[in-house]
């Protein structure tokens, strides 16, 4: 078992910005810069050493570098480019690290929960390189053994850093993550309103990243997962028909909730189980919904919410169809259970609640919703 603990980052933040034309690092991303939001990453997750390597506009970043509790390395060879700023912060690591994250400062949208993850798995002591995969794509950033300093500062050769340790893969691990934030950069203005909209939901998993999660799950089949599809497709077709009325909903959290609430099906009480997952993850709104969506509580005077609606898009889908007559199925069930004074309860109270919600949608739509849907 690997115990070392001794863990930097490198952040390369030299660049010139030429195809952003703006000066990366310093472009807001929510309360913080797109390097200061690096930073915080490794910050959150308990890393100290954070060395961050300057060259374009240096003495803009230096005092703030300082104030976030970072090193900051000049390096005069950065018109070289990105692998003569990885030498200068390599170089430059603490003699007793044992391993160095190198996150370029213009991929910010990255979670807490890939590098904590990172850390686990470089902890097993199983690979000396950690790389972050996403869709069957490797990302940033790699978790790099000091055992390759030697090698990546003797490196010659062109193709920078990725060629130096392709020569190292066989003692390399691919780890899949939750996270398209590795893949992410803020090369172009286009590049960078795409990583400002990810950090806004930075909490909230997209529908690619749900799918991913569900389909790695052991703790969900392909039964399941074309279940979840189809509650969400539901669900997001309810939201399309409430577009023009209030309340205002958050679509992307209904989805992603839809897509995610039976990820422990499996599992016994798997709305707790799916939940406690998610909330592990830093999904914590998706996780609310999940809890919820087997058993709610609501009145016809609470305001429609999205737990009401992925709540009722479950119940509206048998297998991974689309079946209306949620009532009569429920009081079949009943009478299928009618020696089980309990489960009939609970049932009924699951009725009671579909009602409820299928009540103040019609109404809210000033029409009935099954005919909607159909």
């Amino acid at each position: 078992m690997n115990n070392r603990k001794n863990i930097s980052a490198i952040i390369p933040v030299a660049g010139l910005s030429s195809r952003m034309k703006a000066f990366k690092p310093l472009l807001p991303l929510g309360k913080r810069s797109i390097l200061e939001t690096t930073i915080h990453l490794f910050k959150q997750n308990g890393i100290a050493d954070i060395i961050v390597v300057t060259g374009h506009r240096s003495a803009e970043l230096e005092n703030r570098i300082t104030a976030m509790g970072a090193t900051w390395i000049y390096n005069p060879d950065f018109k070289q480019g990105m692998f003569s700023s990885i030498l200068t912060g390599v170089k430059n690591l603490n003699h007793d690290c044992d391993a160095f994250f190198l996150l370029p400062a213009d991929i910010p949208a990255i979670r807490a929960h890939t590098i904590q993850e990172m850390l686990r798995a470089y902890r097993t002591g199983k690979a000396k390189i950690i790389y972050p995969v996403f869709d069957g794509l490797r990302g940033h950033p790699p978790l790099i053994s000091t055992e390759f300093k030697e090698p990546i500062e003797h490196f010659t050769q062109g193709g920078g850093l990725r060629a130096c340790l392709a020569d190292f893969d066989s003692q390399a691990m691919d780890l899949k993550v939750c996270d398209r934030g590795i893949h992410m950069d803020a090369d172009t203005r286009e590049d960078y309103e795409a990583v400002l909209e990810k950090s806004k939901k930075i909490n909230i998993p997209e529908p690619c990243e749900c799918i991913s999660l569900l389909e790695n799950s052991p703790m969900a089949d392909e039964r399941v997962v074309n279940h979840c599809k189809k509650v969400a497709e539901t669900a997001v077709r309810i939201c399309a028909h409430l577009d023009h009325h209030p309340p205002l909903l958050d679509i992307h959290l209904i989805e992603a909730a839809a897509l995610l609430h039976d990820i422990a099906r499996k599992e016994p009480k798997h709305a707790v189980k799916g939940a406690e997952l998610l909330r592990n993850m830093g999904f914590w709104e998706v996780a609310d919904i999940v809890l919820a969506h087997m058993d709610l509580k609501t009145t016809p005077d609470t305001p429609l919410n999205e737990k009401e609606i992925v709540y009722f898009a479950d119940k509206l889908i048998v297998n991974d169809q689309l079946a209306l007559d949620f009532e009569k199925r429920f009081k079949e069930k009943q009478q299928r259970y009618n020696t089980n004074a309990d489960a009939v309860e609970a049932i009924g109270r699951r009725l009671e609640t579909a009602c409820i919600i299928n009540n103040k949608l019609s109404r809210i739509l000033k029409k009935d919703l099954m005919e909607v849907l159909q």
